[in-house]
């Protein structure tokens, strides 16, 4: 486990009075995964990226940070920290009057590491992040999702033990987005980086993210894998990020028994349906279905009404062959 938060509380002061930002936070992040934060705007997910790195001081709690508590340490103790965790801020914050090399060498240079590691340590992180033809522009010259390689490359070019991204796609095109997503897997795979992602995009969740935390009103209403988020979706638990589907009215006339159906995992891809609704002699109608790709494996909704003699034989047993069934109707 690199990272354990117990019981994270923060508050702001305000005209209003005293106002709870993050109440009584607690969850962690395992070596080598990728976690995202997912809430509405004001749900306390910024604020509770910065008290991970120590941006933002806590009211209480406690942050495990490689096997050390980390809140209350002194300035020094938390300089070095920071070594260890890098950040990569939505708007980037690169140095406007530096050029890509300069902006990626700038943490190596202030910890007084030599000219020529430097320029061997960045140099590798360019050309792996496809910057290499870019070293000498400034970032104004620079396309947002370059911009962004450029802020993870000076991130990564400390060897962090972990990665913190806030809303990373929020200023990208579908194609730059999807560009990015997969060079954060593929960091994630082939040097183990750790990364915990703020994000309100759920493409970004789906794409990338092993486990999710999400945040409402400064609480943390669920945590655990992804494919379990969107069960809770589905299931109308979480209502910020899309809701179950509603067929018409005109589509359910007629219809005598519905089923909303998940799969995930190996499952998804085979006939389950089929075999067991042969077995049974049952009819099936399919009003709707969908299967998205997840990280770790394909996730799919099927809302079906079916019809024969043996419906509740046949809802048992595809209740033990699938992730998830309800009956709707």
């Amino acid at each position: 486990m690199i990272l354990s938060v117990d019981r994270l509380n923060l508050s702001f002061e305000d005209k209003s009075g005293r106002r709870k930002i993050l109440d009584d936070v607690s969850f962690s992040i395992e070596e080598g995964e990728i976690v995202g934060i997912v809430g509405l705007s004001g749900a306390g997910k910024t604020s509770l990226l910065r008290t991970l790195n120590l941006l933002q001081p806590v009211d209480s709690g406690s942050i495990m940070f490689d096997g050390q508590n980390i809140v209350g340490l002194n300035e020094s103790k938390v300089r070095s920290i920071r070594k260890k965790i890098g950040v990569v801020f939505q708007s980037y914050n690169l140095f406007r009057y530096r050029t890509v090399y300069q902006n990626i060498a700038f943490p190596l240079k202030i910890q007084g590491i030599g000219r020529g590691e430097i320029r061997e340590r960045v140099m590798s992180i360019v050309s792996e992040l496809g910057l290499d033809h870019r070293l000498s522009a400034y970032p104004s010259q620079l396309s947002g999702g370059e911009q962004q390689r450029a802020a993870i490359a000076r991130a990564l070019v400390m060897d962090p033990k972990l990665i913190l991204l806030d809303e990373p796609t929020s200023a990208l095109d579908p194609r730059t987005t999807g560009r990015l997503l997969d060079l954060v897997v593929n960091l994630n795979e082939r040097r183990r980086v750790t990364f915990a992602v703020v994000t309100h995009d759920m493409d970004v969740i789906k794409r990338t993210c092993d486990r999710v935390a999400y945040l409402q009103n400064g609480k943390l209403h669920f945590f655990g894998p992804t494919h379990e988020f969107f069960v809770k979706i589905e299931n109308n638990e979480v209502s910020d990020f899309g809701s179950p589907l509603e067929l018409e009215r005109s589509v359910l006339s007629g219809q005598k028994r519905l089923l909303r159906v998940l799969f995930w995992g190996e499952r998804t891809h085979e006939p389950v349906l089929w075999e067991i609704a042969r077995e049974f002699d049952i009819m099936i109608n399919i009003l709707y279905g969908k299967i998205e790709e997840l990280k770790n494996g394909p996730f799919g909704t099927m809302i079906i009404a079916i019809d024969g003699q043996r419906q509740d034989l046949f809802i048992e047993k595809l209740r033990d062959s699938v992730f998830f069934l309800e009956e709707v109707r």
